[in-house]
């Protein structure tokens, strides 16, 4: 279960910073004007993510075994 909950935690992860990169990072701007963010909070979201995804070591350490 606890292998479960670490492969969760990294995707919830991964998902947060892709959606992060792409809202802060506008493709095709023209030029220093144009290169704000889609959204304002898009690079917190990208660390956020990255801060989620190091912690699925946490969630796998800190779960107990199973029992056979």
């Amino acid at each position: 279960m606890r292998k479960t909950w670490t492969w969760v935690t990294i995707l919830i992860g991964v998902v947060l910073m892709i959606i992060g990169y792409f809202g802060s990072a506008p493709w095709g701007a023209a030029g220093v004007r144009n290169s704000d963010p889609r959204f304002s909070f898009a690079p917190a979201l990208f660390v956020v993510g990255v801060v989620i995804a190091f912690s699925a070591a946490l969630v796998y350490e800190l779960l107990p075994r199973r029992r056979r």
